[in-house]
């Protein structure tokens, strides 16, 4: 009796010089190492820029009578400059985070988690008082001022501003409050600028945590990026012996 005939699995796209391109997940590792080989400035800048670009082919696609605009693009450095000279007491989180972290994804936004203590509203009222902070999808003309009472009544809120769309979040799921999230962080220096961005590990457990469609592409993303990190750092043959005492 004949062998069951055997098919060969199929195989994934060969690049020149067996260069891993792609990783098991789909994810594009060229991407990443291009991007881990920037400075962080360069990362918010370049994903700021390309997701301009984007939304400018994208409303092109649009009938016009759908299409937005007067559109500013994000001046994420702007933001965070305000927010540093009024010593706000917050953290950068979500898509920024990701990109600072070495991540390829394009973001219109600037996400942060910032205390909620009375002095640490104060300084976030004073600080975005000249960037003309509004709901964003509110209905035009709405009543809205951004001040302390309003912080303390909410949570989270979603702003246009003059320099692009800012999100403030109280807490992170799957990460916590402020404390919780600060705790996961890192301090980075960005254009001239002491930053807490949310770790690696912290962005993961937040995309776990959201569990959204688009969520999943940035998780294998970061776990990607996480393997990198990993790899990177000396072992103990790297080293090398220990000094004697």
């Amino acid at each position: 009796m004949a062998a069951p005939e055997q098919k060969d699995k199929p195989k994934g796209i060969e690049f020149y010089g067996g260069y891993e391109v792609y990783s098991e997940s789909g994810v594009d590792l060229t991407l990443l190492r291009e991007n881990l080989r920037k400075s962080l400035e360069e990362r918010w800048q370049d994903a700021c820029q390309g997701s301009i670009i984007f939304e400018a082919f994208r409303q092109s696609e649009l009938p016009y009578t759908k299409r937005k605009e007067g559109r500013r693009m994000l001046d994420a450095q702007a933001i965070v400059r305000r927010l540093t000279e009024q010593h706000v007491e917050f953290v950068v989180v979500g898509g920024l985070a990701m990109i600072a972290r070495g991540s390829a994804y394009l973001t219109k936004d600037l996400d942060i988690c910032y205390k909620r203590t009375p002095d640490n509203l104060a300084a976030l009222v004073v600080a975005l008082a000249p960037l003309h902070s509004y709901l964003r999808g509110a209905p035009p003309g709405l009543p809205f001022n951004v001040d302390v009472p309003t912080l303390q009544a909410g949570l989270n809120f979603t702003f246009i501003t003059d320099c692009g769309d800012l999100y403030l979040l109280g807490e992170v799921s799957g990460v916590g409050d402020y404390a919780q999230v600060l705790a996961q962080s890192s301090e980075e220096l960005m254009f001239g600028m002491k930053v807490r961005v949310l770790s690696l590990d912290g962005l993961i457990a937040a995309k776990k945590a959201a569990g959204r469609n688009k969520d999943h592409g940035h998780l294998l993303e970061l776990l990607e990026l996480k393997k990198m990190s990993e790899a990177a750092k000396p072992t103990e043959n790297d080293r090398g012996p220990a000094s004697p005492p």
